[in-house]
């Protein structure tokens, strides 16, 4: 995999390297080497930043799930 202009020391294209025990991307003009991929390199400068997925609780989602069920039943009391 070829993520293209995405070093961040010369902007150059960044490939996918699965060694023995270690995988990280390379720079194909510097050598450079990332090992984690952040946000900022794989997403395209100008671009929006979108909020990261994160995992809910149980008690969140059960918490979430009793608000819709009282808006709801507000809704259709009021109609």
């Amino acid at each position: 995999m070829v993520i293209g202009k995405s070093c961040p020391r010369c902007q150059g294209d960044l490939a996918f390297v699965d060694d023995i025990g270690d995988s990280y991307y390379s720079c194909l003009q510097c050598g450079h080497v990332v090992y984690r991929l952040t946000r900022a390199l794989v997403q395209p400068a100008g671009t929006q930043e979108r909020p990261l997925p994160t995992a809910l609780s149980r008690e969140e989602v059960h918490r979430r799930r009793i608000r819709k069920e009282l808006a709801a039943r507000r809704q259709s009391s009021a109609a």
